[in-house]
C-alpha cells in the first residue's frame, strides 16, 4: 500500500510539474504575442502613407514627396494639369516652396522635361539662391546633373555659373568634388561618367572660364579639388587648359606687367561683385 501511495504522489507531483511548465509556456507565448502586437502597432503608426494608390495617399499630393520618390510621371502630370500655382501643394512642412522647388528636384536628378516644367511653372527658382547661396547651377553641379540638364540650367541664368556661394565655391568646384560620387547613369546611357563630366566641364568653360581660377574659402581652386577627388586625367587637363587660357587673357587685359597677386585679387573682387549683383 505504501508503494501505491508513493507512486500516486509521484504521478501527482509529475503532473503538477507538467501543468506548471504548460502554464509557463502559455504565459511566454502570450507575452510574445503582446510584444509582437505592440511592435507592429508602433510600426503602423510610424509608417508613411502608401503611395500605391495614385489619388488616395495624403503624401502623394505634395510635389516634394513625388520628387523624392522620383515619380517623374506624377510630377509631370501635376505640373501640366494644374491651372494655377495655388492648386499645387509643394511641401507639407513649407520648407520647400516656389523659390526653391527646382533646387530640390535637382538634388534627385530630375530629368530635363521635369526641370523645364518646374522652371516654367516657377521661373523665380532659377534666379534665386538658397540659404547657402547656391543657385540652381550649383545644385545641378553638386548632384551631377546630366549635360542636357546642366546646359538648360546655365541658359536660364548664365551669370550664376561663375558666382561663388557662401563657401566661395562656384559650380565648377562642385563638379570637381562631387560629379563622380553622385553621378547616376541610366541603362540606356552610352557615355561613361568621365565623358559626361567632360561635357559638363565644357559647358562651364564656355559660361564661366574665370571660375576655374577662383579659390574657395579653403583656398582651393577646382583643379586642386579635382586632383584630390581622383578625377580622370582628361577632365583635369581640360580644367587646366581652361584656367591657363583665362589667366593669359586676364594678363593681357591688365598688362603683361601685372603681378600674380594683383590678378588674383581682381578675379576675387569681380566674383564678389557678380555675386552681389545676382543676390
Amino acid at each position: 500500500s505504501f508503494a501505491i501511495v508513493s507512486n500516486k504522489r509521484s504521478i501527482t507531483k509529475h503532473k503538477r510539474k507538467e501543468d506548471r511548465q504548460t502554464i509557463r509556456a502559455q504565459e511566454v507565448n502570450e507575452a510574445n504575442r503582446i510584444a509582437m502586437f505592440k511592435k507592429s502597432k508602433i510600426k503602423r503608426c510610424h509608417q508613411p502613407p502608401s503611395n500605391n494608390n495614385e489619388g488616395g495617399s495624403e503624401a502623394r499630393r505634395y510635389l516634394t514627396s513625388l520628387i523624392a520618390k522620383k515619380n517623374w510621371d506624377a510630377v509631370s502630370h501635376i505640373l501640366t494639369s494644374s491651372t494655377s500655382n495655388e492648386d499645387i501643394e509643394i511641401d507639407a512642412k513649407g520648407a520647400i516652396n516656389q523659390d526653391n522647388v527646382l533646387h530640390f528636384a535637382l538634388r534627385f536628378h530630375a530629368p530635363l522635361h521635369v526641370v523645364e516644367l518646374l522652371s516654367n511653372r516657377y521661373p523665380q527658382c532659377v534666379n534665386k539662391a538658397d540659404a547657402t547661396g547656391k543657385f540652381c547651377t550649383h545644385v545641378a553641379a553638386k548632384y551631377s546633373a546630366l549635360p542636357d540638364v546642366m546646359a538648360y540650367v546655365i541658359s536660364k541664368n548664365p551669370a550664376a555659373a561663375g558666382c561663388p556661394d557662401n563657401h566661395g565655391k562656384c559650380p565648377i568646384h562642385y563638379v570637381a568634388e562631387f560629379y563622380i560620387k553622385h553621378c547616376v547613369r541610366h541603362q540606356d546611357q552610352y557615355m561613361t561618367t568621365e565623358e559626361l563630366m567632360l561635357q559638363v566641364v565644357r559647358l562651364l568653360k564656355q559660361a564661366a572660364p574665370q571660375s576655374f581660377n577662383l579659390e574657395d574659402e579653403d583656398e582651393r581652386n577646382a583643379i586642386e579639388i579635382a586632383i584630390e577627388s581622383d578625377v580622370g586625367i582628361r577632365v583635369v587637363k581640360m580644367m587646366q587648359r581652361t584656367a591657363r587660357d583665362d589667366w593669359r587673357e586676364m594678363k593681357q587685359q591688365s598688362g603683361h606687367g601685372a603681378k600674380h597677386e594683383v590678378l588674383s585679387k581682381n578675379l576675387e573682387r569681380s566674383a564678389k561683385e557678380a555675386r552681389v549683383s545676382l543676390l
